[in-house]
């Protein structure tokens, strides 16, 4: 497993999050009818859908509930992926695909109205202002797409953009108005409480040390007990090990660094008006929102670790002052960080096996609405749905040629990604 640190206290989320959930230790020997490994969102979305088939779940975590990526994002919401549109998505995945990403926010939202998660849910849309003409001319055919797909977008102009940030800056941009933010500490502990009350049983610091054939049954072995099933999902994300070997070098894991500032008082209400989330079009992604104290919560990528914790706040302020200059001063008291899978061809991969195992991986930045969309895609791989049915096609799995030499040095590409956004602007 990975070794990125996961306290989830560490976190401005948990700070702020009024929802609480605990789980015992796995002990001794169980049976069940699938074991699900890895209890984030991804994870707790699959373990609900099996269970609303009638299924005894078992959810095994490693650490606690929203230690992972899911409690760790920046909280937005956001039902689309980072690289194809609409028509590209129906072309290389199929319709089915396109409506479980369209319909993905939906699922969300839905979570937190089934089950009262208190986390600070908003709706108010999720906003990406294009760094230059020719992006916008791209956001506006996306904006065309996705209202063909059903979804409430819409294109914006410049004037429009600068309204919704607060601040110029903008070529245009689109928004999408079924998107927002949420807390997702809170909303992954939520779930996890909801998805508890259902009958599924979840155990915390069961860290799955092995998957083996015992007997016809798949063995999921934790340091102080076992479970024994026909079927086992996999949903541990950038933290996968090598339970399913092969696997964990399909993607390359990736650091996503987030700060806060203090809250900003009534200048909080000059930016983001609306309230909306905003990640922009560049390949070094720039994006905010805010939470319900009135921080302005941001994040960014360093091509070079070292001194993260000092490093990233002041590179991320200086970014925000670029369009806020009152923001030159003001505290980043809170930094926090953690790991998301990403894929080559930023697409989620879905794998299944004869023998009733499945995993998927490949959230590339869109993890939360797409944990909520792929958990009964997820549900219908392991119980052995016909591949033509599956919302997203199953692949074998294929490790990344040099996986060990590209995740060393994935991140030294963020200098081209800089150079290459700064070149479009002009």
């Amino acid at each position: 497993m990975s070794s990125w640190p996961r306290d989830a206290a560490s976190s401005l989320w948990t700070r702020l999050s009024r929802e609480r959930f605990s789980a015992p230790v796995l002990s001794g020997d169980l049976a069940a009818d699938v074991v699900v490994i890895g209890g984030g969102i991804a994870g707790l979305s699959t373990a609900l859908a099996l269970r609303e088939r009638g299924l005894d779940v078992v959810v095994v975590e490693a650490v606690r509930i929203g230690s992972g990526a899911s409690g760790r994002a920046n909280g937005q919401v956001i039902a689309t992926l980072t690289r194809l549109g609409p028509e590209g998505m129906a072309k290389a995945l199929g319709k089915p695909f396109l409506d479980m990403v369209a319909g993905s926010a939906d699922v969300l939202y839905g979570f937190v109205a089934r089950f009262g998660i208190d986390c600070d849910a908003v709706r108010h849309g999720w906003l990406q202002p294009a760094h230059s003409p020719g992006r916008a001319a791209a956001a506006r055919g996306l904006a065309r797409q996705w209202a063909a797909a059903g979804a409430p977008a819409v294109a914006l102009d410049r004037a429009d953009v600068e309204a919704l940030i607060g601040a110029p800056g903008y070529a245009g941009g689109w928004l999408h108005r079924g998107g927002g933010h949420i807390n997702p500490y809170a909303f992954t502990v939520g779930l996890a409480r909801g998805v508890a009350g259902t009958g599924v049983r979840i155990f915390e610091g069961s860290p799955a040390t092995a998957l083996e054939r015992v007997g016809g049954l798949w063995q999921v072995t934790t340091p102080a007990g076992t479970v024994r099933a026909p079927r086992v999902a996999l949903a541990t994300g950038a933290h996968t090990g090598d339970l399913w070997p092969g696997l964990r070098r399909t993607f390359v894991p990736v650091t996503s660094y987030q700060v806060a500032t203090a809250p900003l008082g009534s200048l909080a209400a000059r930016i983001l008006p609306g309230d909306e989330a905003f990640s922009d079009t560049r390949r070094d992604l720039r994006y905010m929102r805010k939470d319900r104290e009135g921080r302005l919560v941001s994040g960014a990528a360093l091509a070079i670790q070292m001194g993260a914790a000092s490093r990233l706040p002041a590179a991320v302020r200086r970014r925000l002052a670029q369009l806020f200059p009152e923001l030159a001063a003001v505290p980043m008291p809170d930094f926090w960080g953690g790991r998301i899978a990403m894929t080559v061809d930023r697409l989620p991969h879905l794998h299944r096996t004869d023998e009733g195992l499945a995993a998927w991986v490949g959230c590339n930045g869109r993890g939360l609405a797409l944990c909520c969309g792929m958990g009964t895609v997820l549900a219908d791989a392991v119980l052995g749905r016909p591949d033509a049915e599956l919302a997203l096609p199953p692949t074998p799995v294929k490790p990344l040629p040099l996986h060990g030499f590209v995740t060393a040095t994935a991140r030294m590409i963020l200098p081209y990604y800089r150079w290459l956004d700064g070149r479009e602007v002009h």
